[in-house]
């Protein structure tokens, strides 16, 4: 039982130091919030060209072979 109890005291000890983090440095979370989305961002742009590509590679070939048969 006190093992259980230590873990909780831990796990508070930890959101309180999260907290007192996020109060002190608000610009540093920020900062790394938009660093996320930009990432985030960057990795859907990423995907959306090669849609784009697949599609158009795609119906190119369904031209060559209506052309050609």
């Amino acid at each position: 039982m006190s093992e259980n109890s230590n873990l909780k005291s831990e796990d508070q000890m930890r959101v309180e130091a999260e907290q007192r983090y996020a109060r002190e440095n608000p610009e540093r979370i920020e900062s790394n919030k938009r660093l996320v989305a930009r990432e985030k961002k960057n990795k859907l742009k990423s995907k959306l060209n090669r849609a784009i590509l697949v599609v158009f590679v795609l119906i190119i070939i369904v031209f060559l072979i209506l052309f050609f048969l």
